[in-house]
């Protein structure tokens, strides 16, 4: 997966998703099957919780309106993995235990991702 962010800083680059940037603009631009929407999904969780956004100030777009409701549907799964990930406090998931280890107030992690989910009408996915 090659991920574009800003004038083509990271062009060509292997796409880290635990360390990529979460200002600017991102473009995930990969080959079907690569994982493009888990990445997406994983990079709006966190964006909830490293920059304390709400749903309402993340903008996701896609190409097709099956794959806008698709996109809305992991998204809200993937807020409710990591929900359920703070509360219990562990995760077999890699990026989910990464977060939790790398997340200092699980309390307010908890608040922000309940808030998300209980406003997720709110999310701007949409198609070009």
């Amino acid at each position: 997966m090659v991920d574009k962010l800003g004038g083509g800083a990271m062009i060509g680059r292997e796409f880290d998703l635990r360390q990529a940037p979460l200002s600017g603009t991102l473009l995930i631009d990969a080959s079907a099957g690569t994982g493009k929407t888990y990445t997406i999904a994983a990079l709006v969780v966190r964006l909830l919780l490293e920059n304390r956004l709400s749903l309402s100030e993340i903008l996701v777009v896609t190409y097709t309106e099956a794959a806008a409701e698709d996109l809305k549907s992991r998204i809200r799964k993937r807020i409710r993995e990591a929900l359920q990930a703070f509360e219990g406090g562990a995760s077999e998931d890699l990026f989910l235990a990464g977060l939790l280890a790398e997340t200092g107030d699980h309390s307010q992690a908890r608040r922000l991702l309940y808030l998300a989910l209980t406003s997720f009408d709110e999310a701007a996915v949409f198609t070009i």
